[in-house]
């Protein structure tokens, strides 16, 4: 299997996306101190957002650009929540939802924080996608 959806590449081909500096994701996953699956990876050193698409009704956040972005609200979990290093905040709290990365099984799930935030860390809430990489597909509608 591609790392990456092939389609992802005419989605996303515009100039605007393209990352221009990859070692700003190198330093902000070494501050998050976590391996992440390789879609992960390939995805945010390839492409910078934030990113905006109808078919999941979330704004993907970039890995290090913009203000709020994933190592901002990560470390916000972590701090504010007591979450562990294996998940990453991929979107902005919207509705009191949030998309999250599990870095282990590479699982992606909605979460909401009125009791999902307790099933999600006692591995007892479903996830929405069973890996980043399915995750791309459906948000880009590949």
């Amino acid at each position: 299997m591609d790392v990456l959806p092939l389609t992802l590449h005419g989605v996303l081909q515009e100039d605007l996306y393209k990352r221009r500096n990859k070692s700003k994701v190198k330093t902000a996953l070494a501050n998050l101190d976590v391996e992440v699956p390789s879609s992960f990876s390939e995805f945010y050193n390839t492409y910078e957002g934030p990113f905006w698409e109808e078919h999941v009704p979330y704004e993907l956040l970039d890995m290090v650009e913009e203000e709020g972005n994933i190592q901002f609200y990560t470390d916000i979990l972590r701090k504010e929540y007591k979450f562990p290093k294996n998940y990453l905040v991929l979107s902005e709290l919207s509705v009191n939802t949030v998309l999250i990365l599990d870095t282990l099984t590479d699982k992606v799930y909605c979460m909401s924080f009125e009791g999902e935030d307790e099933q999600l860390l006692n591995g007892e809430l479903k996830a929405s996608w069973s890996t980043f990489y399915a995750f791309l597909e459906d948000y880009f509608g590949c």
